[in-house]
């Protein structure tokens, strides 16, 4: 791995690995929606400002509408719906079980890409796949 793949990789790593830490506080005090909103929000302004003064908003009207619906749809599934059952997860229960069993998401999406997109689940995938299954099995009877 390179260089800036590894540090990319690490960074990563620490920020969506100490992230949940911050919202189970924060959820102690609040609502998960109130919470979600007051996340999102926030994460939205600064996103904009970003885009803007890098000189990358015109990019924005590039977009194909099937872009504008994919994202969308993202949008909607990951940063609201999911999150949204996340931080209700996070709320009552104990991160550090939460936060890897909530973690199994590629399994769906290796399925999903199967049956929507046609790829090929592989034997090697068809074995990670399994032993994600039996990860998610004994962190559930811990």
């Amino acid at each position: 791995m390179e260089g800036r793949v590894l540090l990319l990789w690490l960074l990563t790593l620490f920020f969506w690995g100490s992230t949940p830490l911050f919202e189970k506080v924060a959820l102690r005090g609040t609502d998960p929606l109130v919470a979600l909103t007051l996340r999102t929000g926030l994460a939205a302004l600064i996103l904009c400002a970003a885009t803007f003064f890098t000189g990358k908003a015109a990019l924005l009207l590039s977009l194909s509408l099937k872009d504008y619906l994919a994202l969308g749809i993202s949008g909607l599934f990951a940063g609201v719906l999911g999150m949204f059952t996340y931080f209700s997860l996070l709320k009552s229960g104990a991160a550090s079980k939460i936060v890897p069993l909530t973690a199994a998401y590629p399994l769906v999406t290796a399925l999903c890409a199967a049956l929507f997109l046609q790829e090929k689940i592989t034997l090697l995938r068809l074995l990670g796949i399994s032993l994600t299954i039996l990860g998610l099995i004994i962190l559930q009877r811990s």
